[in-house]
């Protein structure tokens, strides 16, 4: 990032734990190069009866402020389990909104990027991130979190100074919705050069894997998609090719104890890795994973790993939605959503030769940065 423009004060709200690597992370640790960065967080993954017995659970009730790198994080008292309590959620929710009300006045922050998290709040300028279609993604899991998470959004719709699109479909959302600002698409994005490496064998000595590698990476919360690799894996006719699951996830203890049961020995679990391992791993792939559910939620998406294998060259294997179809991304064979599907789909791209897409040029996360940051300071409204 160059050039010489006044450093900002600016408070990114993300949707979940700063713990968790996500599509802020992308973004505020090179803004926070040439910017004074806040961000929220939060904690609510307490689910079994010992959680709540822990030094972990006490600390969430009261205020916390740490330096992650040049970041300020601001953890904001919660109390947990909400997501079945409408009560206590509104209660955190106000919470939640005292503290960043409080975080605005302190700092005296300029810009707020908002989520679904909490209605808007009173600032110089507010940003609203459309980062998924989280309406739906809430619906079968939780009806009244799902309409509270409406209601914000609808809010942000209309009183924020510009909305900010993860996906075209998502634009679409926001026009279709009757958005009373400017949208702009600001898709996901990587550091394409990180990963224009040669085809990596260390990862493989390291796992001790001679033969092909069929891989997905990321963050494996969905089990039905955890699951749809351990069928694929199951009846894959190439046994010397080995599915790995690579990264974290409230899915995986789950799908390991399922590995186990199945006898499955042609499957590798990584366990979570750093961020910057993420290059090296996916250039060791031969074929690259998407096994999203074909829902309105995964319609919207922009999918990190999808980028990640097509910047490294890796042919990759996609479910059919909306915004990968709008992509168009050369390296990607998109396949209906069944087991079937996808062998073939594999067999298909073990036959296509690994190469960067001249796509992925749009998704170069130095780029979108720059944009970003010129949304952020309000000199870009559109995407004109």
């Amino acid at each position: 990032m160059q050039g010489n423009i006044e450093a900002m004060k600016i408070l990114w709200i993300p949707h979940t734990g700063w713990h968790i690597h996500q599509r802020a992370h992308h973004f505020c640790r090179p803004l926070s190069e040439r910017h004074e960065i806040h961000v929220t967080d939060w904690v609510a993954d307490f689910t079994s009866f010992g959680d709540y017995l822990t030094k972990r659970y006490i600390t969430n009730f009261v205020y916390r402020r740490y330096q992650d790198g040049n970041i300020q994080v601001h953890g904001i008292p919660r109390i947990s389990p909400a997501l079945h309590f409408p009560r206590l959620r509104r209660f955190n929710e106000r919470i939640y909104s005292r503290y960043v009300d409080r975080i605005i006045d302190r700092y005296d922050i300029e810009v707020v990027v908002g989520t679904f998290v909490v209605p808007p709040p009173k600032a110089a300028r507010v940003v609203f991130d459309l980062f998924d279609e989280n309406v739906t993604g809430w619906v079968g899991r939780a009806p009244r979190y799902a309409q509270e998470i409406e209601s914000n959004e609808r809010e942000y719709l209309l009183r924020a100074d510009v909305i900010v699109a993860a996906s075209s479909v998502l634009v679409d959302k926001a026009k279709d919705l009757g958005a009373g600002c400017p949208i702009v698409h600001v898709p996901n994005g990587i550091e394409v050069s990180r990963f224009q490496l040669e085809q990596n064998t260390r990862f493989r000595e390291q796992q001790g894997i001679r033969g092909k590698i069929v891989g997905t990476i990321g963050n494996h919360d969905n089990p039905a998609e955890v699951q749809k690799i351990l069928d694929i894996a199951g009846i894959y006719p190439d046994k010397s090719v080995t599915f790995v699951i690579a990264g974290r996830g409230g899915a995986i203890p789950g799908a390991i104890r399922s590995a186990r049961r199945r006898g499955l020995q042609n499957l590798l679990f990584t366990g979570e890795f750093k961020p910057e391992e993420t290059p090296e791993i996916v250039a060791a792939f031969d074929v690259g994973l998407c096994p999203y559910d074909v829902t309105p939620m995964d319609d919207a998406r922009t999918p990190l790993r999808l980028l990640a294998y097509a910047a490294a060259g890796v042919p990759a294997v996609c479910s059919n939605l909306k915004e990968v179809r709008r992509m168009k991304l050369a390296n990607t064979l998109v396949v209906e959503d069944t087991v079937a599907d996808f062998i073939d789909g594999i067999q298909q791209a073990f036959m296509s030769p690994r190469g960067a897409p001249e796509q992925i040029r749009s998704y170069d996360l130095n780029a979108l940065v720059l944009k970003y940051e010129s949304i952020l300071l309000g000199e870009r409204d559109s995407d004109t």
